[in-house]
């Protein structure tokens, strides 16, 4: 723990049961990094509600995909980078960085030209925004003492929870009353504000740790087989045959591209990915858990509004919304989790049950989606957002505190790892099922103008059902696999 110099900015050794300095420090560092993660969260998901109009604004559906995954893919490439380099350089120095080439893409995003040029800058903001998420969860982890820092660690994300489902409202609100283009626009602000409470966060001084050399070698294997699986995944079952040469190439690069990159690791003395860390049990479980967390909560986030839209007939504005008291109750649920953890110091039982509870509240959809009405729809996506807030307060403070200071920022970098390519992956394998599932959908997006068109309405309407059917069924198996992955994690308390 430390306490804060208001004269250099430099912290110095306390006693790590001084409540009051944690809270002073927890006063210091938190409105800085919290508005951080909030940009970069939101920036995940704010564009769920307005994709439909960016694929008509460039008349290019078929790659809008490509417009979230290459955010989610940029931020997993990036984010070991801005941990392993946070932890030599500073971290507060680093997330000033990572703020300046957010704001620069998200101008670039709200001027694109082109579909294309829009998923090039969501690649250098998703860049940035992998180092706000690590840094600003690294950040909390460098200030505020492990018993202390479960509670705090609830508050965070229980906001990030907030953040990622209020984005598509948020995107909804500005596209339907100015254009897609306002939802990076918004942007600039709120780095603005960023950027400033992050100078009142002290620095800590650090031991010397000799010569510097950067991993270029790790950081490039890393790169090539991320970029390899990710795009075969989204490119599965319609741009690719999953027997195709092409497909096969892509996921042998991918998997030996990994397998070369653990090898190399191994033998460096600074190592871009924590790969001994990832070797420790509790470490390597928690972090699986953290992958199903984010392909169920980013996949649902993402793909209800389109439900709900084509599927239900609500507006932009509307769809997003309904999506407000789904941010609540993923935002309680991180929450009371944090609570918990503080007063009691278990764990591994918390995301036990909230995996659980959001496996039962998927199959339920899953099983009456054609005879559930919108307002029960949106009550079990709660039930199943709630429990999946109760998932990363645990996980987090298993792995920050498993690993300890001296490898803070690896191990920080590992959440955020997992949590993009989790995410990631669940964007890119849930939307390459449902799209191959409810085959068109034009006849969606406009109204019926004879009877004929009625009747094609209706039975792409039940196409729709059936393919969202399958996908809550997907998510359903996703929270399930983590829940059991989570009964194998050693029983910790802090």
């Amino acid at each position: 723990m430390s306490r804060p110099s208001g004269h250099t900015g430099v912290s110095t050794a306390v006693p790590l049961d001084d409540a009051a300095a944690t809270r002073a420090a927890f006063r210091q560092v938190f409105p800085g990094v919290m508005v951080a993660m909030f940009v970069a969260s939101v920036d995940q998901t704010i564009l769920a509600t307005t994709l439909p109009a960016i694929g008509a604004g460039f008349a290019d559906f078929a790659n809008l995909s490509w417009v979230a995954i290459a955010y989610l893919l940029a931020a997993t490439v990036t984010a070991p980078i801005h941990g392993y380099l946070g932890d030599r350089f500073g971290r507060r120095n680093m997330l000033v960085i990572a703020l300046g080439v957010f704001v620069v893409a998200s101008v670039g995003c709200a001027l694109a030209p082109s579909l294309v040029v829009l998923i090039a800058m969501r690649g250098v903001q998703g860049a940035g925004g992998g180092g706000l998420m690590t840094l600003s969860q690294a950040l909390i982890g460098e200030h505020v003492p492990p018993r202390e820092r479960a509670r705090f660690q609830g508050y965070f994300a229980s906001m990030y929870a907030l953040a990622s489902t209020l984005g598509p409202v948020m995107g909804g609100v500005l596209t339907e009353h100015f254009s897609w283009r306002a939802a990076f626009w918004i942007n600039v602000p709120l780095v603005a504000i960023a950027a400033l409470l992050s100078t009142r966060i002290p620095t800590v001084a650090r031991a010397p740790r000799g010569r510097f050399r950067f991993d270029f070698a790790g950081a490039a294997l890393f790169a090539v087989s991320a970029v390899a699986l990710l795009y075969a995944l989204a490119s599965g079952g319609h741009r690719l045959a999953w027997g195709a040469p092409a497909m096969l190439m892509l996921l042998g690069t991918a998997a030996g591209g990994f397998l070369v990159l653990g090898w190399w690791e191994r033998r460096v003395p600074d190592p871009m990915i924590p790969v001994r860390l990832l070797a420790v049990p509790a470490i390597l479980r928690s972090n699986l858990v953290v992958m199903c967390f984010a392909a169920a909560m980013f996949s649902s986030v993402l793909y209800l509004p389109l439900y709900l839209q084509l599927g239900r007939g609500a507006g932009i504005g509307e769809s997003g919304l309904w999506l407000l008291p789904i941010s609540l109750a993923t935002a309680v649920g991180a929450t009371v989790t944090g609570r918990l953890i503080s007063r009691s110091g278990r764990l591994t039982v918390y995301s036990i049950a909230g995996l659980t509870l959001t496996t039962t509240a998927f199959t339920t959809l899953a099983l009456a989606l054609h005879v559930a009405p919108t307002w029960l729809v949106v009550a079990l996506t709660m039930v199943a957002t709630f429990g999946l807030g109760g998932v990363m307060p645990a996980c987090q403070i298993i792995i920050q505190d498993t690993a300890g200071r001296s490898a803070l920022g690896a191990a920080t970098a590992s959440i955020s790892v997992v949590r993009s390519i989790g995410g990631a992956m669940g964007v890119a394998l849930v939307g390459a099922l449902l799209f191959s599932l409810m085959g068109s959908y034009q006849e969606l997006l406009h109204g019926a103008a004879s009877a004929r068109a009625a009747l094609e309405q209706q039975a792409a309407r039940a196409r729709l059902d059936d393919a969202y059917r399958v996908v809550f069924a997907a998510l359903a198996v996703i929270a399930a696999a983590g829940a059991l992955v989570a009964r194998t994690i050693p029983r910790r308390r802090v």
